[in-house]
């Protein structure tokens, strides 16, 4: 079956997940790669739930899984401080909730001290979370 080949339901199904993020390829008679593009509503899958969405719409092939991965080269100085002020954060609150000692939080505000992979990586789900909990609480009857 070459892409050509889908049924509908295979061609629908894969226009579902793409509006979610989530790219499905068919690379050979026996090969499907599945992609998560982007980020919709925060949710990220990991390799087993790649593979188990797509064995619904092929579930003779063989799944090749890409899972999300972040571009920690965009989150900087400025990105971070864009989202302090989104969400109300303070300096104190880095230093407590990500367990940051407080001068190499001022060298790293400074530009005394770069961000490294790891930092940039964890910035990113830091406020992934408030995000998340925002719209959570935004979209939940209380």
């Amino acid at each position: 079956m070459t892409t050509l080949e889908l049924t509908k339901e295979q061609a629908r199904s894969i226009s579902n997940y793409k509006r979610m993020g989530i790219e499905i390829e068919v690379l050979d008679e026996k090969t499907v790669k599945i992609t998560q593009s982007r980020l919709l509503n925060g949710f990220i899958l990991n390799q087993k739930q790649l593979v188990e969405r797509a064995k619904e719409i092929f579930p003779e092939r063989n799944i090749v899984p890409v899972v999300h991965s972040i571009d920690v080269d965009l989150i900087d100085l400025e990105w971070i401080e864009g989202r302090m002020k989104e969400f109300g954060i303070k300096r104190n609150d880095l230093i407590k909730q990500l367990a940051i000692d407080k001068s190499t939080l001022s060298s790293m505000f400074s530009g005394d001290r770069g961000l490294t992979k790891s930092q940039r990586a964890a910035f990113f789900f830091y406020f992934l979370t408030y995000e998340l909990n925002r719209d959570f609480r935004e979209n939940s009857i209380i």
